[in-house]
């Protein structure tokens, strides 16, 4: 079924793209290769002509010239050309200088959270149309359908199929951590509600938990200017419904998640924990929650569920200065409703890489991507070579020996974890994840449907044009107010005071655009299900 869904989902584009001037077949003179319409694949691995492909890419490995390159370089005759991003603050600049110029755009480009600018690319023929490829190489697709037939469907548009998702997150992919040591030291149970987790949190702060007579520690920590850090009293003020941003209720309502009571309730909440010490001051600035880890100091943190495998470079470096010290996963705590939720992801993938036009061979260029797919090549590619970079326990167990972001990786330039984002497998090609990972994953994804019911995702964001032209305000008010009440600076007192003032930036506005467009597409992507299971 999977299959014919993806056929018919490619045979409502494919008439236009096949027409597009971003097709796969490309003048001789223009450098480009010309290929004759066929139905059948090319063979990849056998191109008499060395290809240069040029690919854009910011997490993973990006040095240039390291091992994984030389093997995809001589898998696949290719001369690639590695342009690392200079960092998520700067990353969309480049990109768009990239794009913008000819003679600098990339053969791959790889981007996030930029759909204004991918609808221009499309508009302008910058991206070439690869559903015609979707049908003859099949590896991601085949993958993304497994993990949600939505995922293509929100990668797709009206005329062709001009992105490749990225990276898609599992359905749920973070979980409450706690210091078991230091429950333990203060004689402490593990807290199962909102409450007995703030009392955990002042112990912590103030009742020198790991016993060195310093005042050093907080109770709290996590990723600095990021609401997901405050998730526990998020989803356990009122009904959950406090979330920071748009939201769709049972009955088919669209509310604005920070003008409800409960986000009023988990702000006055957080202000005063804040307020009190119990809180790492960074919080309130762009910190890391990776590099926030690892120096530790706090004792509890709401975030990624892969630091539990043995591999991460992130607990590592922790451990590595806290030899006795003890992180564990635990249940997301219960609030006022009773029904604790973990946060959920999207269906939609987070980041997209796309084939432009100025790449010679579109269909090889996507045909290598795919091959790359397959679970043997992309365990090679994600944890490098077996004995040397991971060991195979032979009881469906792996060790990770020289992880991606290890020392050895760089100081030898293996390149493991090469092009991190440009496809990437949760299943069981992820031998990172141990059986209690794996399990954990699959815990907190049945534990976040309730308030992934909710969640709202835009299949075309740029469509929302009364959004668009006033959200950026509406956003930056939320902003400026939330984070001046949790840091101190401003006081729930003038809540009423600031839900006037959203309201006067035109809220209102934005959600009857919501219930009008997003409504309709909930119609469409539920007429799109009924076809997939049938």
């Amino acid at each position: 079924m999977k299959r014919r869904m993806m056929a018919l989902l490619l045979a409502g584009v494919m008439g236009v793209g096949m027409m597009s001037g971003c097709g796969s077949s490309k003048s001789a003179d223009s450098g480009k290769v010309v290929r004759e319409e066929s139905d059948e694949p090319i063979d990849v691995l056998n191109q008499d002509e060395k290809m240069k492909l040029s690919i854009v890419c910011l997490q993973g490995y990006t040095q240039p010239d390291s091992e994984m390159q030389k093997w995809m370089e001589d898998r696949y005759n290719l001369d690639i050309d590695i342009i690392a991003l200079p960092g998520w603050s700067d990353a969309t600049s480049k990109i768009s200088l990239l794009m913008g110029d000819e003679t600098q755009r990339p053969d791959i480009i790889w981007w996030w959270n930029m759909e204004a600018d991918y609808t221009k690319w499309v508009d302008a023929g910058l991206l070439v149309d690869i559903s015609p490829y979707m049908k003859k190489y099949t590896n991601m697709v085949d993958y993304y359908n497994s993990v949600d037939p939505g995922v293509m469907f929100y990668a797709s548009g009206d005329n062709g199929i001009y992105r490749i998702p990225g990276d898609v997150a599992e359905p749920a992919c973070e979980t409450l951590w706690i210091r078991k040591d230091w429950l333990d030291n203060l004689g402490l149970a593990v807290p199962t509600t909102l409450d007995e987790l703030e009392d955990c949190l002042y112990k912590f702060t103030f009742d020198d938990p790991d016993g060195n007579g310093v005042d050093d520690t907080y109770g709290w920590n996590g990723d600095g200017y990021d609401y997901r850090t405050f998730w526990p009293w998020i989803q356990g003020s009122g009904d959950g419904n406090g979330r920071m941003d748009f939201l769709r209720l049972e009955d088919g309502s669209y509310i604005y998640g920070p003008t409800t009571d409960d986000c009023k309730e988990w702000l006055g909440r957080v202000a005063k924990l804040y307020a009190d010490g119990v809180i790492d001051p960074s919080i309130i600035t762009d910190t890391d929650r990776d590099e926030e880890m690892a120096n530790g100091g706090f004792g509890a943190t709401y975030s990624w569920v892969s630091w539990n495998n043995p591999s991460s470079g992130t607990m590592q470096s922790f451990y590595a200065s806290n030899p006795d010290a003890e992180w564990i996963p635990i249940d997301m705590v219960s609030g006022d409703n009773g029904n604790p939720q973990d946060e959920p992801a999207t269906i939609a993938a987070w980041c997209y890489f796309g084939i432009t036009n100025v790449c010679s061979d579109p269909e090889r260029a996507y045909a290598i991507f795919d091959d790359m797919a397959t679970p043997e090549n992309w365990i090679h590619k994600k944890f490098g070579v077996e004995g040397r970079d991971y060991k195979d326990n032979g009881d469906g167990t792996y060790e990770i020996i020289n992880p991606g972001d290890g020392a050895v990786n760089t100081e030898q330039n293996l390149g493991i974890n090469l092009f991190q984002d440009l496809f990437a497998r949760k299943d069981a090609a992820n031998i990172a994840n141990t059986e209690e990972t794996t399990e954990l994953f699959e815990k907190v994804k049945e534990n976040s449907r309730d308030a992934y019911a909710k969640t709202i995702e835009k299949k075309n964001p740029d469509a929302y044009t009364v959004n668009n032209d006033l959200g950026t305000d509406i956003g930056d008010a939320m902003k400026e107010y939330t984070w001046g009440v949790i840091g101190g600076g401003k006081s729930l007192d003038d809540w009423d005071s600031y839900v006037d003032k959203i309201n006067g930036l035109g809220l209102q506005d934005v959600l009857d655009e919501l219930k009008e467009i997003h409504g309709k597409q909930v119609e469409d992507y539920q007429k799109y299900l009924e076809e997939y299971n049938k």
